[in-house]
């Protein structure tokens, strides 16, 4: 487990080695954190984080959601009939083509309970940033887009791989 460290004294190298640990750290709390939140909503962890992306107010269909999770259409497909099912999300058609779906937060079921769930995570998540200055928010934020795409392309690498799993000799 990370303890906070100070950097002011670390050597380039050992600086760029804890950060590379923080983030390991970072990325196992946030699974898990989330996995927390998937348990109290009753869903999977992929479900989740789809609900999240069909959360974020831009119009989603099933085919982008199998795009960006890596999951096959006929995955997307049940796992949004389990969601409807749950009264967690609905599909709209669109206005100017009918054969285009969009799913859609059931508004009803992102109430009370996801905001009891979230409003204290932004609320500390607010806080922390007020710590850090205009300029060192900007470094974080060039950071964290880098970091993003640096996951993006590692995701789409390792899809692509043509290896199987580990087998015991």
């Amino acid at each position: 487990m990370m303890t906070s460290k100070k950097s002011a004294k670390m050597s380039p190298d050992a600086l760029r080695q804890a950060v590379s640990e923080i983030g390991r750290e970072v990325s196992a709390r946030t699974i898990l954190m989330h996995q927390a939140i998937a348990e109290k909503v009753g869903v999977s962890l992929t479900e989740l984080k789809c609900l999240d992306y069909v959360s974020r107010g831009a119009l989603v269909t099933a085919g982008q959601l199998a795009e960006i999770t890596g999951l096959t259409t006929g995955a997307i497909t049940a796992m949004i009939d389990r969601l409807e099912r749950a009264g967690l999300v609905r599909r709209e058609r669109s206005g100017d083509d009918r054969r285009k779906v969009f799913i859609c937060p059931a508004q009803e079921a992102f109430g009370d309970f996801f905001e009891e769930i979230y409003g204290p995570l932004a609320q500390a998540a607010a806080n922390l940033a007020e710590q850090y200055s205009e300029e060192q928010l900007e470094l974080i934020y060039e950071y964290t887009l880098r970091s993003i795409q640096l996951v993006r392309e590692q995701t789409e690498r390792i899809r692509a791989m043509k290896v199987s799993k580990p087998r015991k000799k």
